[in-house]
């Protein structure tokens, strides 16, 4: 095969043989760059000497060796050394802030620039023609259908460890984010920074989603407003969602693509499957029987064969049950953003977690706007079309908490998220939007052909147009669209250049920002309270590579009022604006064009070494960063056009866990995985690898243990009892099989050979409460205004959405303010009570209540389960995969869900313990282990979302945490008795707080569906509920019990569902909250033996075969 046949022989990493001859530094590649370097060097000496000096050092680790006991790197037939060790003295390349302007991909529409005129002007020429004489005797004019994926994937025919198409990849930093308010500031802080392409790929976005909250003080912060932002300054945007089955799902796919395109021509957006039947289905006529068709649980497992493909379509014969599941944001193509957050509703939330958000002295204060307060076990989203829109009355029932997990990652890593996100859009390109001819729409290609220096550089009207550059190359090139001239201050990043007026508090809202038109970008504003405030301690030592003992602080972002000049460090951007103002830095600048012009030429090999030596420098005290890092995946033919199926996500799981040494963290949405083969349907063997490696350690008399935290109830919406929740019953069926029943279990198969299976896998979950304020003064401001709390808050969100100019002071929301205003002169402090179980909070029976005419405080508490999101794994405290995949069939096995994850393994030494005996962690995968564990143990802050810190910020800015705190000492050894002390005890008394309070199912004293009439059903059946607020009496008990039921008359009120149960406590309020005291953080016990005595699903799965696979 020739090289330009072969897609993969365009590029080597740096260090391996490549067979065009040479690697490593000895290369031809490597010899000119040395060359390069020196004469760089000579030329710039007396004025870049001080800046290099203290650039290139390495902590005194051996990357190569790993961990004790670490898992070997596996790759099959080719081996990824670390580089050869000049590279390696160098120091770490990525851990130095990139040049943001390198282009990934031709920007649909872009500023050109005016020609330099400095002192190196010919020292780039020459560089310039080195690089092109150097292409044209390597041959490596590029195709643009071969993608080179920045260093083979695989090496004659094998793949890389775990099966992947990506190899390990080494140099890499990666940050961690707990929870979606610090990951999605981090977003926007690089979407208000990118230069030339933003590519998302999610299972659904929201556009109207406030990345930065509260929203009234963060109206540029919108989702839609920045992507429009971004599109205006020339940025490329393309996105790929998952198209639903309308009948199913509200995501409306179809808002987000036609609400975004809307917005620019820079912006295009890919929906897909399309679920079309075959012909046969067609000629069937069922297709047309379908057309009104309302999808449940209990409605699917009725439908034919020939109903199901009429409504999923079909794809080569597969029906298309499955989802594009990926969570991915690739910035500039040098940063990226995976894990678990889609960028939607719902996903927005702190530390705490507060489900309250009723704020009666100023409803400006709203954290969660319109159908982002949402709980899905009540109400699922409905026409978010009209986001604006939501039934849940959020002064009667609570909104549920998200616990998510994200990271970001920089290096050559980010490469083969590339070229996943390539691949994936060439590929729908091809199956759906070839034919539509539109020019929005084209191909993208990983390495374009480079302009030429003199069409670069110069204005538009001279030289060659990237347009015709491309056509003459092959490459598809979209029309290119003007782009309006773009305010100096606009698309600026905090940091950079913001207004020193001191703020003026909130603007109306709606006042500045109408729906984004097609024009230009809305003006910001001052934001007040969430600038840059943190107070770093001075002996506080960062997640940054250093040791515990240090004293010296990492540099971070300034706050908003200061000049970039005195930032030393922001993350990876900025570094090439500032040098810019200081002539001789342009040098930097030009160097890097270069290196951008001469990767394209040779498709990538030089990507490490423009960073190596020409990037920014480092803040005082960061050492270079070294993690490896690898992409596994889960797609096939009909999600990837892969003509194999991929699952080395699964690889990935089985074999870390059967490889672990002491201790194995999960956190997963779902726990659904089997044993062996005798658990049908389900496929994926997880669950095997589990029992392995835990029958090993017990063989052994070794301890070890595997904690699992994983939704109660999964996030669907009804009464389990209901018949719509079949679903959700067939979910939990299917994962206690997995753990404790149906013979052929973990718990069970551990147990049969002898053991017990309590002492080495544990299952939780997590629950919180709070207050919803509907005190005193909202029934006074009410009363005053004639206006509903309500009414007001549904039009001040209708207003968010920017459809009126400004608020109109006569009607609701405007006459309710100004009544609430003249009722209190409250600040709010008590809107929410969540912080009262987290570290430093308040103790609940201290916080005060208006009780004049308001509703009951005893009726304000409420509480839900917090819904785990979460897809992370991590072993020994050195190996972490963090994505988007489930522990379940869908996620699992490849040929359904397409799914996104990183391996993460960093060499950066923290000296800890496990059981007791010195042991030598990862600090990412320790610090991230130990923040979620105090998180769930309430031994970390409530957090301020007004109040950014380092975790706010995209990698380059090291992980804020107080590591050798008291706190932190408790949660360091996970096989410590003191660790699991208190994990046990804290889970067990929150359990039963909730069991006594809020008789919150599900729960092990509930054995079957008697028993859950008792305890739930006749309190909170919600028909009753209704009744009593329409003043209709209660439905009459049946007096005829059913097999093992008792007489049980069902008390004389009704409580909405989520509320204290007021018949446990006669003596009122003061006796819940001496209950509520006791609750600490929010882990509690997963009940493992409820609904034990009752087929849960009843016979509703096994009704049709078809689809079983929809729940697994």
């Amino acid at each position: 095969m020739s090289r330009k046949e072969d897609h993969m022989a365009y590029g080597d990493y740096p260090g391996q043989e490549s067979e065009r001859g040479g690697g490593g530094t000895r290369s031809l590649l490597g010899d000119t760059f040395n060359k390069f370097r020196d004469k760089y060097h000579a030329s710039t000496q007396g004025q870049s000497q001080q800046s290099s000096q203290g650039q290139h050092q390495q902590p005194h680790y051996n990357t190569q060796a790993g961990y004790p006991g670490q898992p070997p790197a596996q790759s099959q037939g080719q081996s990824h050394p670390q580089g050869p060790p000049q590279q390696q003295q160098q120091g770490g390349h990525y851990g130095h802030p990139p040049n943001l302007t390198q282009s990934p991909n031709p920007p649909y529409s872009q500023g050109t620039k005016p020609p330099k005129q400095d002192l190196v002007s010919g020292l780039l020429g020459k560089v310039q023609g080195i690089g092109s004489d150097l292409a044209q005797k390597i041959g490596s004019t590029i195709d643009p259908q071969a993608y080179a994926t920045y260093g083979p994937s695989t090496h004659g025919g094998e793949k890389a460890r775990y099966g992947s198409f990506a190899p390990e990849r080494n140099y890499n930093d990666a940050k961690w984010y707990v929870d979606g308010c610090t990951y999605m500031w981090a977003v926007s802080r690089a979407l208000e920074n990118a230069k030339e392409s933003i590519w998302i790929l999610d299972w659904w976005l929201s556009p109207e989603l406030y990345l930065r909250r509260p929203p009234a003080k963060n109206e540029q912060y919108r989702l839609d407003r920045m992507l429009q932002a971004a599109a205006q300054r020339g940025v490329r945007v393309n996105i790929i969602v998952y198209k639903e089955v309308t009948q199913a799902l509200a995501l409306s796919s179809s808002h987000t693509k036609h609400h975004l395109e809307d917005l620019h021509p820079n912006i295009a957006v890919f929906r897909h499957p399309d679920h079309l039947p075959d012909k046969q289905t067609l000629q069937s006529g069922v297709v047309a029987s379908l057309q009104n068709l309302s999808l449940n649980p209990a409605g699917i497992a009725k439908l034919s064969g020939d109903a199901l493909k009429g409504v999923y379509g079909m794809h080569d014969n597969v029906i298309l049950y499955w989802a594009h599941h990926e969570k991915l944001c690739l910035i500039d193509g040098r940063i990226a953003f995976m894990g678990g957050l889609d960028l939607c509703f719902g996903r927005w939330d702190t530390y705490h977690h507060s489900i309250s958000d009723v704020h009666p002295n100023d409803i400006r204060d709203t954290v969660f706007p319109g159908q982002d307060y949402n709980n899905a076990r009540i109400l699922d989203f409905q026409d978010v079309v009209h986001w604006e829109k939501n039934e849940l009355d959020r002064t009667t029932s609570s909104r549920m908490g998200w616990s998510d997990v994200a990271v970001s990652l920089h290096g050559p890593v980010v490469e083969d998220l590339r070229k996943h996100f390539v691949d994936r859009w060439n590929f729908i390109y091809d199956d759906k939007y070839d034919v539509r001819k539109d020019n929005r729409y084209t191909k993208l290609v990983l390495y374009a052909r480079p302009l030429s220096s003199s069409g670069y550089h110069q204005q538009g009207g001279h030289g060659q147009n990237p347009s015709q550059q491309g056509q003459a190359h092959g490459q598809q090139q979209p029309q290119q669209f003007q782009t309006p001239p773009i305010p100096p201050a606009y698309g600026q990043g905090q940091g950079q250049g913001h207004s020193n007026v001191p703020s003026q508090g909130y603007q109306q809202p709606g006042q500045q920002y109408p729906p984004p038109p097609p024009g230009g970008p809305p003006s910001q504003h001052t934001q007040a309270s969430s600038g840059y405030q943190p107070q770093w301690n001075a002996t506080t030592s960062s997640y940054s590579g250093q040791t515990p003992s240090s004293t010296q602080t990492p540099s971070f972002p300034p706050p908003p009022t200061q000049d970039t000049s005195h930032s030393q460090a922001r993350g990876f951007f900025d570094s090439t604006q500032q040098e810019d103002t200081r002539g001789i830095g342009s040098l930097r600048t030009d160097v890097t064009n270069f290196g951008n012009v001469l990767r394209g030429q040779l498709a990538g090999q030089v990507h490490r070494y423009q960073d190596r030596y020409f990037s920014g420098s480092q803040a005082p005290g960061q050492q270079p960063v070294h993690m490896g890092c690898q992409i596994v995946r889960s797609c096939s033919k009909w999600s990837n056009g892969t003509p194999q199926t991929e699952s080395s996500i699964a690889d990935a799981y089985c074999t870390i866990i059967r490889e672990s040494e002491h201790f194995v963290y999960i956190e997963n949405q779902f726990f659904i995985t089997a044993t062996g083969d005798s658990q049908a349907p389900v496929k994926n063997k997880i669950g095997a690898a589990i029992v392995e490696r835990i029958l090993r350690a017990a063989r052994a008399r070794q301890k070890y243990q595997i904690v699992i935290v994983i939704p109660a109830i999964p996030g669907f919406a009804g009464d389990l009892r209901d018949d719509g929740s079949l679903g959700t019953r067939a979910i939990m069926e299917f994962q206690y099989n997995s753990i404790n029943r149906g013979g052929h279990s973990i718990m069970e198969l551990i147990a049969k050979e002898g053991f017990n299976p309590m002492e080495y896998i544990r299952f939780y979950n997590l629950r919180n409460y709070d207050r919803i304020n509907a005190s005193a003064t909202m029934r006074t401001a009410e009363q005053q205004s004639g206006v509903s709390y309500e009414d007001a808050r549904h039009q001040y969100d209708s207003v968010m959405t920017g459809s009126k100019p400004s608020f109109d002071t006569t009607a609701s929301y405007g006459q309710y303010q100004q009544a609430a205003q003249q009722v209190t002169h409250g600040n709010g402090r008590w809107d929410s009570v969540a912080e009262c179980y987290m570290l430093g909070g308040e103790d609940i029976r201290n916080v005060p209540w208006e009780q004049n005419h308001g509703m009951p405080e005893i009726d304000a508490f409420v509480s839900e389960e917090l819904y785990i999101h979460s897809k992370v794994l991590i072993a020994d405290d050195r190996t972490v995969i963090c994505g988007s995949a489930n522990i379940n069939d869908r996620s699992q096995l490849g040929y359904h869900d397409s799914e996104i994850a990183v391996i993460i393994q960093d060499p950066a030494p923290l000296e800890s313990t496990m059981n007791g005996q010195p042991y030598l962690v990862s600090r990412f995968a320790s610090t991230l282990r130990r923040q979620l564990c105090r998180k769930h143990l309430g031994l970390i802050p409530a957090q301020d979302y007004q109040r950014p810190d380092a975790n706010f910020e995209p990698v380059g800015v090291p992980n804020q945490y107080d590591m050798g705190s008291p706190e932190d000492r408790i949660v360091a050894d996970p096989l410590s008795d003191t660790f699991q002390s208190l994990w046990n005890s804290r889970a067990k008394q929150n359990t039963e707080v909730y069991r006594k309070v809020f008789h919150a199912v599900p729960d092990d004293s509930v054995r079957n569906w008697n028993d859950y009439k008792e305890f739930y059903e006749y309190y909170f059946r919600k028909e009753e509920v209704d009744k009593q607020k329409q003043g209709q009496p209660p439905a009459p008990v049946a007096q005829t019990p059913g097999p093992g039921e008792g007489l049980n008359p069902a008390p004389a009120t009704k409580y909405e569902c989520g509320h204290v149960i007021r018949d446990e406590f006669p003596e009122g309020v003061r006796a819940v909250k001496e209950e509520l005291r006791k609750v600490k953080g929010t882990l509690v016990e997963m009940p493992l033996m409820f609904l034990i005595e009752e087929d849960i699903a009843k016979e509703g799965v096994g009704l049709n075969k078809l689809t079983e696979e929809i729940y697994t």
